[in-house]
């Protein structure tokens, strides 16, 4: 599999990231969302400590991540059901 290598800044460090994705522009998207979410945090909160802020922005992500699972896992569940019902009503139409 071909790797992909790319060079991004991350509050203010350059990172060589070597991934099997293709896709630079992803791999710089996400690499945007860190930035953003790590400077965030620093105006809000600023610690001396870069590692503390890479630490509380990795779990701002994750949490942003898991809710928006959630979301999507109640949607998908409401779909699930609301398909059953129409399918039972078609059985009950259809003979």
């Amino acid at each position: 599999m071909k790797k992909t290598e790319v060079i991004v800044n991350i509050f203010g460090n350059d990172y060589r990231v070597i991934s099997d994705d293709v896709d630079t522009e992803r791999i710089k998207e996400v690499a945007e969302i860190v930035d953003a979410k790590m400077k965030d945090i620093h105006r809000e909160f600023p610690l001396p400590s870069t590692t503390k802020i890479a630490v509380l922005a990795c779990l701002n992500l994750v949490d942003d991540y898991l809710q928006k699972e959630n979301q999507l896992n109640r949607k998908l569940s409401d779909l699930e059901e609301r398909i059953r019902s129409l399918i039972l009503k078609i059985d009950e139409a259809v003979p």
